[in-house]
């Protein structure tokens, strides 16, 4: 299936990118019937609606990830061949949400290399969609996030882990994971989909500096160049009340953007993260499309002069079409440096191009104020974890310059203990642990930023690292 993230490496400056779904330890599955199985195969506990919801058992199709069903889905076919019309049929289950917990919909889909789905274009062609969707008391939808599970371009004859997540807004009163098919023309094609699971989860807690930073009800606070607009429709925000909406100048060589400055220390380290989304529903970036949205983090001396930048690109052609999705850029302050700018850029490389983005809830803040603080330590050194950012294990080395007690532990933003990775007597020389990224109990730890400390009867000393899920 087309990706929706990049990861870009710039010198030694980190760039990562988090997408669709958060995967971290999750409360228990709320989906009743999650694997298709009762009665032998079946829709029970979920509600329907059209005629493409199926059932794939032994006795017929015989795909099914475990056990013995999994849910097959394709289109209505309404008014084919003749006058086609677009529909939607699928199956969902309904639930109370609580106010501003996450919730993710996961799962596995496949697409028969029997029965693709035919075409070129996504917005235009067949797909079947997981999306997640907060209605209010009235039944009106005022928040969503969905992610493609099977179009044209899915690689046939394997199972695709999917995982889409979003919070509830406060006024949220029911929401449903739904399994969609859209079918805009007479295309043939079906989507299998298995072990499903819809639970809340407990993404990292940070701290963040911006002026709204998630676009209540207009851009206040942002300095704004080019076509960037405030935007409340609900299906071009992540959360309410709204987002920011950019595309290009249609000028050559003149971007649209938006941006805030802070003031900023040498050696800080910075965190950008931003959720993006281009969408069928409007002027979509797809295949063949070269406009881009970056991240930058602009660092500049009190005299205003650039001391150093660092970029990412944050949203492409590759994007997973519907998807809100996270990306994160982190860099440390130059020597010089007194401030930190924080963009958001709608780069147009051809100047008559179309296509249009939505930003929302960006966050920004310097790594090295919260969690655990650096502490002197003589002649010992902490070497950065190779790799960084890593899923799912990274090396940690550090070299002793005498022999003595040692311990290596895991401390998250917050300053609490995650896990102790060493503790013992270690020889003068250089040494090297390992972290599979879980807790001292171990379950998964969840994806963001950590503190790994060494200490020594010298005293102890830390660096950040970033894991990925």
């Amino acid at each position: 299936m087309r990706r929706a993230s990049k990861v870009l490496w710039l010198g030694l400056i980190v760039v990562t990118t988090l997408v669709l779904g958060t995967q971290v330890p999750a409360q228990a599955n709320l989906l009743a019937n999650p694997g298709f199985e009762a009665g032998g195969g079946s829709y029970d506990g979920w509600l329907t609606f059209g005629s493409g919801p199926q059932i794939s058992t032994p006795a017929n199709d015989n795909i099914f990830r475990s056990g013995t069903a999994a849910a097959k889905i394709y289109g209505e076919f309404t008014g084919c061949p003749s006058n086609p019309q677009f529909t939607v049929g699928g199956a969902y289950q309904i639930f109370t949400p609580a106010p501003g917990t996450v919730y993710e919909f996961s799962g596995y889909s496949f697409v028969s290399a029997a029965d693709t789905i035919p075409g070129s274009n996504t917005c235009l062609g067949n797909r079947l969609i997981a999306k997640i969707v907060f209605f209010n008391s009235v039944g009106t939808e005022i928040a969503s996030n969905e992610i493609i599970l099977g179009d044209w371009n899915t690689t046939p004859g394997e199972w695709h882990h999917f995982a889409v997540s979003t919070p509830a807004p406060a006024t949220a009163t029911t929401v449903q994971p739904m399994l969609l098919f859209l079918q805009p023309a007479c295309d043939e094609g079906s989507v299998f989909v298995d072990d499903v699971s819809f639970a809340p989860i407990a993404p990292p807690v940070e701290p963040n500096v911006l002026v709204n930073p998630s676009f209540d009800t207009s851009l206040l606070g942002w300095h704004t160049f080019g076509n960037v607009y405030y935007d409340g429709r609900a299906w071009a925000r992540r959360t309410p009340s709204g987002s920011a909406k950019m595309y290009g100048t249609f000028v050559q060589g003149s971007d649209s953007g938006m941006f805030q400055q802070f003031h900023a220390t040498p050696g800080s380290i910075w965190k950008l993260d931003a959720y993006t989304m281009t969408t069928c529903v409007e002027s979509p970036i797809q295949p063949g499309n070269g406009n881009v949205v970056i991240a930058r983090l602009l660092f500049k001396d009190a005299a205003g002069a650039e001391t150093g930048s660092a970029d990412a690109i944050i949203l492409d052609q590759a994007a997973q079409l519907g998807t809100w999705a996270k990306h994160t850029l982190m860099s440390n302050a130059p020597a010089g440096t007194d401030s930190v700018a924080a963009y958001i850029l709608f780069v147009q490389p051809v100047p008559t191009e179309q296509g249009a983005a939505w930003v929302d809830d960006v966050s920004l803040f310097d790594v090295s104020t919260v969690g655990v603080p650096d502490g002197e330590m003589v002649g010992a050194t902490l070497r950065q974890n190779v790799p960084n950012p890593f899923n799912p294990e990274t090396r940690i080395a550090f070299d002793l310059p005498r022999a003595g007690q040692v311990e290596v532990v895991i401390y998250n933003l917050a300053g609490r203990e995650v896990t102790t990775l060493f503790k013992g007597e270690l020889p003068a020389g250089a040494h090297s642990v390992n972290w599979d990224g879980r807790t001292s109990d171990g379950s998964m730890a969840a994806s963001g930023t950590y503190w790994y400390q060494l200490r020594t009867p010298d005293g102890r000393t830390s660096r950040s690292m970033v894991l990925l899920k």
